[in-house]
């Protein structure tokens, strides 16, 4: 979405004291959690997981999959839309079981760059402003909704410049690539990576294209033609075989994507390794 309609209407804010972990749970609009103290384990989707302590903020999106796990946490957190599109809606949305959500109460549009969870670890600066936000939200008095609105608006964008949009952290491809070589031959969709890391379905292909020049489409056969080379190489296994174990839906297909990339078929491919190597 572009800055300009960028208008965050608050539902809330407060700051809240977590004595056990809680159960896994969906929210209806965006929140802001700041960690005041404490250390919190934010699992996403069941699968990406973010640590917490105190100074770091924590930017979760509507709609996400995520799970406290900590003791005697102390937080502040804000919750909110990026759009008064539901100003009508003025009462706190308390996030539900998973298995209680209902997809079709999201709000629906381009929220990109906050449509994916952002993590700033260094962010003490904001301490004062975050009790500021929920001081005067529990005052609740004259135009409190939009002078938190201007706040939380200007701590989005910091958020965003300081979050860096132009490459995927290490680790995450490094989690990329287990997850691939785990489940190389499942149908592996851009919906499915999203949900699992915690991203809009888009972002992980669109970063890995500026960073690494391929698609996340093109990064899965990419794998998957590693993974029959060596099979090519090691075992006796027929070309059908090996296109089944390596993800692909037929040994046509396998054969034609094999010789797009590499200039000669799987058969013409194992018997150059035996003439070189054996």
């Amino acid at each position: 979405m572009n800055f300009a309609d960028l208008n965050p209407f608050i539902r809330s804010a407060g700051i809240y004291e977590v004595i056990n972990n809680t159960e896994e749970c969906r929210a209806y609009d965006f929140r802001l959690l700041y960690m005041i103290s404490g250390d919190v384990s934010v699992n996403i989707e069941g699968e990406k997981k973010f640590h917490l302590s105190a100074g770091n903020l924590l930017l979760i999106p509507q709609g996400i999959r995520y799970r406290l796990k900590g003791q005697y946490l102390r937080l502040a957190v804000i919750t909110f839309d990026l759009t008064g599109e539901r100003c009508n809606l003025t009462d706190r949305l308390p996030p539900v079981r998973s298995e209680n959500f209902s997809e079709e109460k999201l709000l629906s549009g381009d929220f990109s760059p906050f449509d994916k969870m952002m993590l700033l670890e260094d962010a003490e600066s904001e301490r004062d402003t975050f009790i500021k936000i929920c001081n005067i939200a529990t005052s609740n008095e004259g135009m409190w909704r939009d002078e938190i609105s201007a706040l939380v608006k200007l701590m989005l964008l910091k958020l965003s410049e300081s979050v860096s949009d132009n490459a995927l952290p290490s680790q995450m491809v490094e989690a990329l690539d287990a997850y691939i070589r785990e489940n190389c031959t499942d149908e592996i969709s851009n919906t499915e990576i999203g949900a699992i890391f915690g991203y809009h379905p888009f972002y992980v292909s669109r970063m890995l294209k500026e960073k690494k020049g391929i698609t996340l489409r093109q990064y899965i056969i990419s794998y998957r033609l590693k993974c029959s080379m060596k099979m090519l190489e090691l075992t006796k296994k027929s070309v059908a075989e090996i296109a089944e174990e390596c993800g692909f839906t037929d040994s046509s297909y396998f054969t034609k994507t094999f010789k797009a990339n590499f200039n000669m078929t799987p058969k013409e491919y194992r018997n150059k390794f035996k003439e070189e190597f054996i």
